[in-house]
């Protein structure tokens, strides 16, 4: 995900005005900036219970030791430094006095913001920046913004999470069924998806949830998402009409995304994960083995 520059759009028409939200990210999905981080796996280990955010990268630097711009309106001061060094052309000490003309700058923001661990409903664990109160607001976009930069830089991405930490998708559709149910297994097929869970949980740790994806989705700009019985506990259904893509993504670990092509696809079948790769409309069934993997053959579907 690249730095947010307009984060006003991420939050207006997404948030309801005076809601309570939270800017986070999954622990899973640690870039090696975040895994080198000092104290960040002393937070999710539960050794500490907060974490203030800094680095020597700009987003996190800013954090604590503040962002600075040129001042308005615009003007220049000049300072004077002594210059000395050895020339070797000229075999000899040169010292002399400089002018130097520099912008004049002041203090935009310096935030301190911190990290603290949470659970989704979903049961990833996340780590999040303090609350947010939803207002139509430059200072607070902006703030909001430098935590969704410090996310991207720590975690690869960032999720808007509700007060109960589920996370915020704008849904534009609500259906009275399961949007991609599991279907009619036999006894044999259900053993075989209890296996399937255990494999995807030793290889992928103990951290559940897959709000990196959610997250990813989003930032493709979905048409349409429609959500159905269970909600964020089942699939939901993401639409790209500009891309001719219908994508089914489900935020719990130990299921698949399913990607059908948008032109082909009706939506008054009934639809499970056992008929899923008949439908005429089908392109690919994603396993989640980690997340480079899944992006890369996510992001191929897209005429970006």
């Amino acid at each position: 995900m690249n730095r947010v520059l307009n984060p006003s759009k991420y939050l207006k028409g997404v948030v309801d005005e005076g809601k309570t939200f939270y800017i986070g990210f999954g622990v899973r999905s640690l870039t090696e900036l975040g895994k080198s981080h000092p104290g960040l796996f002393d937070l999710i280990n539960g050794h500490t219970t907060t974490l203030i955010v800094t680095g020597k990268k700009s987003s996190l630097r800013e954090n604590t030791k503040g962002k600075y711009v040129r001042k308005q309106p615009e003007s220049k001061e000049s300072i004077w430094k002594h210059i000395h060094y050895y020339s070797k052309r000229f075999e000899k000490e040169i010292d002399y006095n400089r002018e130097f003309h520099i912008w004049e700058k002041e203090l935009l923001h310096q935030y301190h913001l911190a990290l603290e661990k949470a659970e989704t409903p979903q049961k990833e664990v996340i780590l999040h920046f303090p609350a947010f109160k939803m207002k139509d607001d430059p200072a607070l976009y902006m703030k909001a913004g430098a935590a969704m930069n410090m996310a991207i830089a720590l975690g690869a991405y960032f999720m808007i999470y509700d007060n109960v930490f589920e996370p915020i998708v704008p849904v534009t559709k609500i259906e009275h069924k399961k949007m991609l149910s599991s279907g009619n297994l036999t006894v044999a097929q259900k053993l075989e998806l209890v296996d399937k869970e255990f494999v995807d949980h030793d290889r992928e740790g103990s951290f559940h949830g897959n709000s990196y994806r959610f997250a990813m989705l989003k930032e493709m700009e979905p048409s349409d998402v429609t959500i159905g019985l269970g909600g964020f506990d089942e699939y939901l259904m993401f639409e790209y009409t500009k891309d001719d893509l219908v994508i089914f993504e489900n935020l719990k670990t130990g299921n698949a995304t399913f990607i059908f092509r948008h032109s082909l696809f009706k939506t008054g079948v009934e639809l499970n994960k056992q008929n899923a790769k008949a439908n005429p409309a089908f392109l690919k069934r994603i396993v989640h083995n980690n997340i480079e993997g899944w992006n890369k053959q996510f992001s191929a579907f897209f005429k970006r």
